[in-house]
């Protein structure tokens, strides 16, 4: 059984974010009146998460005046890390924030939507990765999706371009230290993604997974996504 012990979680908003196609940071994206990093820091409040750790690259002031303003600032103590080299792949900006967690800590994409209340079994998980995983996917690109492959409890395989796989990852996890020797092997040999050093450590540990089995959440990389996003929670309430 894993308790929360004050466990931080660390937020990845460092990139550019092209294919959104708008003029505003990806983290500032708006939806349904909460900006995409706003929304990525409610869905630590179930976990009792009070420490957040955001690294920041691309109009990395920006962010910073941006969420000064906002009242959901009050509840948190937030270290700012900054990635200057953003344009890179983005397992630098979880390796620059080592320093700043614990032996364990959360770690999430600023621009994944989750619906409420559905982690918080997630603290009872052990492993040095568990990966959140959606086995009956209803909202997500295919497509584009990081895919899983689970045989005998854990996953076997990660990746985008895998062609046998029973479930999508969906983009939030529990880590440990474990994981920053990997994505310095990974980022040595070139290989500078976060899913570098997932597919790393599956292929060497096997990765251990938390499955959501349906429940909606959606990775908003397109205006399309943003526009699918926003209806889809216009319904839930």
């Amino acid at each position: 059984m894993v308790e929360n012990n004050n466990m931080k979680a660390m937020i990845l908003a460092a990139g550019e974010g092209t294919r959104i196609k708008l003029k505003i940071p990806k983290p500032l994206v708006r939806i349904n009146g909460l900006s995409l990093l706003e929304r990525t820091i409610l869905t630590f409040a179930n976990l009792k998460v009070q420490e957040l750790v955001i690294v920041v690259g691309y109009q990395a002031d920006k962010i910073k005046r941006y969420l000064a303003n906002r009242p959901i600032v009050q509840d948190y103590k937030i270290t700012w890390v900054e990635n200057k080299q953003f344009h890179r792949g983005n397992g630098l900006s979880v390796l620059c924030a080592q320093d700043y967690v614990g032996d364990r800590f959360f770690l999430s994409m600023v621009d994944h939507i989750y619906d409420s209340n559905l982690f918080f079994n997630l603290l009872f998980c052990s492993g040095d990765l568990v990966c959140v995983i959606d086995s009956q996917p209803r909202f997500a690109d295919l497509r584009d999706a990081t895919k899983v492959l689970v045989q005998d409890g854990k996953i076997q395989k990660i990746g985008k371009g895998l062609v046998q796989f029973n479930g999508l990852d969906c983009g939030l996890f529990l880590c440990s230290r474990k994981i920053f020797p990997i994505l310095e092997e990974t980022i040595q040999q070139g290989k500078e993604e976060w899913d570098d050093a997932k597919e790393k450590f599956a292929e060497r540990f096997k990765l251990d997974f938390f499955d959501i089995r349906g429940a909606l959440w959606l990775d908003v990389d397109t205006p399309k996504d943003a526009v699918k996003a926003r209806k889809l929670l216009r319904k839930r309430k």
